[in-house]
């Protein structure tokens, strides 16, 4: 019974087609990957912090500096 009540609401919603498998397209052409694709692509826009370049350039620097044995 719960299949059929699934397969139902699928078939009410566009944005939900079910694809030749039997499976919900949640693909890019979803409505929900669109709405993913806009999401990521406006955080991907946004600049990179201060504070998160800074420890970029303190890490590039540990590993440019040169390696001294520990001394127990």
């Amino acid at each position: 019974m719960e299949d059929r009540d699934n397969k139902d609401d699928a078939e009410s919603r566009p944005d939900m087609t079910p694809s030749p498998n039997g499976s919900t397209d949640l693909g890019s052409s979803s409505a929900i990957g669109k709405r993913l694709k806009a999401y990521y692509d406006d955080v991907a826009s946004e600049p990179i912090p201060d504070r998160f370049l800074s420890l970029l350039d303190a890490l590039d620097a540990a590993e440019g500096a040169p390696k001294t044995p520990k001394q127990s």
